[in-house]
């Protein structure tokens, strides 16, 4: 998986930060009502502890896949060097890039949804409305495209910029929040109810939605092949970006739980949020600073979301173009628009897959974008080192303690996996069900593997 022409100029620092972008953006700003509805006042940590723990296994198998084939493209690559490109890796490989034409437009739903939850801040009759909110969410996801569909010739800035407004954001609402806070709201938990109970009844729900604002730590090891040694560089990466992460989300959950009742924040029956949960970050900081720091902290919110969805938007696009310039996908999207040049068939699909989804509830949302990714990239991924581990083949960087961190990370995936509800798990299963029947309908035609196989075997008993 080596890739001409690509400089190993990623050192320590910039993997570090590169994982921590990603990882930091303003999902919590957004979450934290939902993990608060799942894990009633203090037991939300639980949700941010195991978070961090199912991250930090997880990265090492990164780190490990990565340090062995330290070239771009991370799942996608990983998948089809181990299993083999003209075998089960190009079946597996398919499929990833199926699944992200269903994960990426749920993920850019979150962002919609959490920007059109902001900008009721701005015009309370919004934050009144749930179709006011939808048709807000879908708005902005238009917006999204549109800012997309044209030639891109850099976003070298939109990385800095957004690092920076999120992380001023984030310690705008830390500060905030411990400006006012109450120790005694920290240990709330609702009448009659028990640790122990729940737990049980919430940890797979909170554990969803946490590990959704963790993802990112292995940023750095999809671009391997920039990044310099890779066997020393991206386990320290994630070690390091995981734990720093952690220690902020932590922090800004027990000043959220001491500043404000938990219960005022989290989902109605329905699956709704009250106007404080909408905009969570923009109350603390009304309460603690007044009413003129909690609009710019909003609009900067605004702007930090719709940057970070303008780059993921931007990023996911790619996957099943390549996959298709490589003969890998289904053929339209390797289009490129013919006076523009960039990926237009696959950004009009994820872009407009985008807008139906934002009309979903958050957490429906939620639920549907884990199951299918859950089972072709973590455990597919998982498993492909078991592969690599039986036959011998020994990689630069060896996790600690194996295969115990990898076992953690499959116990928690499928955890995650189960907790997600029948309903998203149908999704996820039928999704990547269509996705396998598509591939093999399409090497049926081309007489590839698994039907060629049959055709060699055939034509030898002749």
């Amino acid at each position: 998986m080596s890739e001409r022409g690509l400089v190993r100029g990623v050192d320590l620092r910039a993997a570090v930060a590169i994982n921590t972008i990603a990882m930091i953006g303003v999902g919590p700003l957004i979450t934290v009502p939902l993990v608060l509805g799942a894990l009633h006042g203090t037991l939300s940590l639980a949700g941010w502890i195991i978070g961090a723990l199912l991250a930090m296994c997880d990265g090492l198998v990164w780190s490990e896949l990565g340090a062995l084939y330290p070239g771009s493209g991370g799942t996608y690559g990983y998948l089809r060097t181990i299993f083999g490109s003209t075998r089960a890796g190009s079946l597996l490989a398919f499929v990833f890039a199926w699944q992200t034409l269903f994960a990426a437009p749920l993920n850019q739903a979150v962002g919609y949804i959490g920007i059109a939850n902001y900008t009721g801040y701005l015009f309370p009759a919004v934050s009144d409305s749930p179709w006011a909110i939808k048709a807000l969410a879908v708005l902005f996801g238009g917006l999204t495209l549109l800012a997309l569909y044209r030639r891109i010739t850099t976003v070298a800035r939109i990385g800095i910029g957004l690092a920076f407004a999120v992380l001023v954001t984030v310690g705008c609402v830390i500060a905030a929040a411990y400006a006012h806070f109450t120790p005694s709201l920290v240990t709330s938990l609702p009448p009659n109810d028990s640790v122990w109970n729940g737990l049980r009844m919430g940890l797979g729900q909170g554990l969803l939605i946490a590990i959704y604002d963790y993802l990112g730590y292995n940023a750095a090891s999809s671009i391997g092949a920039e990044v310099i040694r890779p066997a020393r560089t991206l386990p320290l990466s994630i070690v390091i970006s995981v734990a720093i992460v952690a220690a902020i989300y932590l922090t800004l959950q027990v000043g959220i739980l001491g500043a404000i009742p938990w219960a005022s924040v989290i989902p109605q029956p329905d699956g709704s949020l009250p106007p404080m949960g909408q905009h969570i970050a923009s109350a603390i900081v009304e309460r603690s600073f007044g009413a003129p720091a909690a609009t710019g902290v909003t609009v900067l919110i605004i702007v930090s979301a719709f940057a970070s969805m303008y780059a993921n938007l931007l990023a996911y696009s790619r996957i099943p173009f390549a996959a298709a310039a490589e003969g890998q996908f289904l053929r339209p999207f390797a289009h490129l628009h013919p006076k523009l040049r960039f990926p237009d068939i696959s950004l009009l699909t994820i872009g407009l897959l985008a807008l139906p989804a934002a009309l979903l509830p958050l957490d429906t949302v939620f639920n549907a974008l884990t199951t299918g990714m859950v089972l072709i990239q973590s455990v597919a991924q998982i498993v492909a080192l078991g592969v690599v581990r039986a036959r011998g083949i020994r990689s630069p960087y060896r996790m600690w303690l194996y295969p115990l961190p990898a076992l953690v990370a499959l116990g928690c995936w499928l955890f995650v996996f189960w907790s997600a509800g029948l309903g998203a798990i149908s999704f996820g299963l039928l999704t990547l069900a269509i996705g396998a029947a598509v591939f093999l309908v399409r090497a049926a035609q081309a007489r590839r593997w698994p039907f060629a196989a049959r055709e060699t075997a055939k034509n030898a008993a002749r």
